[in-house]
């Protein structure tokens, strides 16, 4: 809080206390954003105690080294000895009020229904008509870069890492051995021994002994031989078509701009936040707390305004929804006449593919590999015998009619090859 002199309208001077951004908080974050933005794409090899200097632990550890003081360090007793930790990074970064917006904390909820103390998001304030994001405060971030950012922290999580050396299939959360456990990548010396590796530390009842390993380059050749096998018998097949509606919406999400996919977040937990007030209002009718005449008068208005919140953030979704016609890049990864040419051979769009491009066109059209022991040891299975590949699909279609898609597209698989 800051004191500064006002006129009133009759020219009398009047002090005030006006909000300001904190000068020494302000650097601190506006660092983190650039190592964020200047480290973010960069492919790293892990090992050796080595952090990416992008991360959130790395960024950390990095400040901590530095001698960057925290808010505790500067303010509290208690926490003067505290260093920068992961999640109190995140939580400041995911703040809207760093980017200008004015925004409601929203704490978490116990089991039966009552507020904890810990903040799970927040609710950016909208204009009731436009419902535009309100600026209430001098962004320390501009709203592109914050927007920016959000795209990038949602991508963080349990088998979302940062890009890690030449795997394609690791890193994303789809790739994990038949007896549940993530796979990841195990580097070698050169890059046809390198290969994927179960990461399951115990063996349960029922589950494979010993190790699970695949070749990456013969797992990586199959699974994109399938996504093309996939491509190409699109016009024939209804469940392909399928597939790929699917994809296109993820295409989509991986080309809209940051701006559109924060819009889009804060207006379904804008929706769900007027839906669980209104439930809230009715059950509190149901309980008898609007029985007399300014009761019932209250109850109606606050529902009213509740349910034109409601409206309002459905129609700003249905218009954004409406707005995304996305167009897979077909013709990119399969170009005319390209229909006697092997997809992943020399010359092909696969071959030149960086390894960051190949992970986006994996993770449009496949949702889960699932990968099983070899039949023994010292034997070659082959990789369509141990590899499974699910295909993305829409939430709204049931499960029941994937195998009999999957088994076309495994004919038209084994008829490419």
């Amino acid at each position: 809080m800051v004191p500064e002199t006002r006129t009133t309208a009759d020219g009398r001077p009047v002090v005030i206390h006006v909000l300001e951004h904190d000068p020494d908080e302000v650097p601190v974050i506006r660092d983190m954003w650039k190592r964020i933005k200047e480290h973010k794409d960069m492919p790293y090899r892990p090992g050796g105690g080595r952090r990416h200097p992008g991360s959130l632990t790395g960024i950390c550890a990095q400040m901590t080294a530095d001698g960057v003081p925290t808010k505790g360090q500067r303010v509290g007793k208690k926490t003067k000895d505290s260093v920068w930790d992961p999640k109190t990074a995140m939580r400041i970064l995911r703040d809207p009020r760093i980017a200008g917006y004015g925004a409601i904390p929203m704490y978490k909820r116990r089991e039966d229904g009552k507020l904890t103390s810990t903040i799970e998001s927040y609710r950016i304030e909208r204009d009731p008509e436009t419902m535009k994001p309100v600026q209430v405060y001098p962004p320390i971030l501009s709203p592109d870069d914050w927007h920016e950012l959000q795209k990038w922290l949602d991508s963080r999580g349990q088998g979302k890492g940062l890009s890690r050396g030449h795997a394609v299939l690791s890193a994303m959360d789809v790739l994990f051995c038949d007896c549940g456990a993530v796979m990841t990548s195990h580097r070698a010396t050169t890059p046809n021994k390198a290969a994927y590796r179960c990461r399951r530390r115990k063996a349960l009842p029922g589950q494979h002994e010993g190790e699970c390993t695949i070749s990456m380059q013969t797992l990586d050749l199959y699974v994109a031989r399938r996504i093309f096998a996939l491509i190409q018998t699109a016009e024939d097949d209804p469940e392909t078509a399928v597939v790929l509606a699917e994809a296109a919406r993820r295409y989509a999400a991986q080309t809209e701009q940051p701006e559109i996919v924060g819009e889009r977040r804060s207006l379904v937990a804008e929706r769900a936040d007027a839906k669980h007030a209104l439930e809230e209002l009715y059950d509190r009718e149901e309980a008898g707390d609007y029985d007399d005449p300014v009761g019932r008068r209250r109850f109606r208005q606050r529902r009213e305004r509740l349910l034109g919140r409601m409206e309002r953030a459905e129609a700003r979704l249905a218009e954004l929804e409406e707005a995304a016609t996305p167009t897979l890049p077909i013709r990119l990864w399969l170009p005319l006449g390209a229909g006697d040419v092997d997809p992943v051979g020399e010359g092909s769009w696969w071959e030149a593919a960086t390894t960051q491009e190949r992970r986006d066109f994996v993770k449009l059209f496949v949702r889960r590999v699932v990968i099983t022991k070899a039949s023994g040891a010292g034997r070659s299975t082959p990789v369509e015998k141990r590899a499974k590949v699910e295909f993305v699909r829409p939430e709204q279609v049931g499960g029941d009619d994937s195998e009999a898609g999957e088994s076309r597209h495994e004919e038209a698989f084994a008829a490419a090859v």
